[in-house]
């Protein structure tokens, strides 16, 4: 519970407000977990990367390289590598499996 306030504070002050609404948004394979952080009617991401486990610079590379290749990507928009935190831009709920199986689904 105390990194999850951990991630609250940061994304506050990040966001410049007090009242943001966070909830799991998914996890992986790795250490890492997801929250999407509700903020002023918008909404983020906010990646957890415990530094002991896992180092978020590679992330950030590999991002800024898909980005810079024209691949749609979630963009950073503030980074705590110190605590393992990103705060990241949100693209949804749907994942590019969902969207590649229903585009099959509509050629077939």
């Amino acid at each position: 519970m105390e990194r999850l306030q951990a991630i609250q504070d940061w994304a506050a002050r990040q966001l410049g407000g007090d009242s943001l609404d966070i909830a799991p948004a998914s996890a992986d394979a790795s250490f890492r977990r997801y929250f999407r952080v509700t903020a002023k009617g918008r909404d983020y991401i906010v990646m957890d990367a415990p530094p002991a486990h896992e180092d978020c610079r590679p992330f950030i590379a590999v991002a800024r390289l898909f980005d810079e290749a024209g691949v749609h990507v979630p963009q950073v928009l503030a980074q705590d590598l110190q605590q393992g935190f990103l705060l990241l831009t949100d693209l949804g709920n749907a994942t590019y499996l969902s969207a590649l199986n229903e585009a099959a689904l509509n050629q077939g």
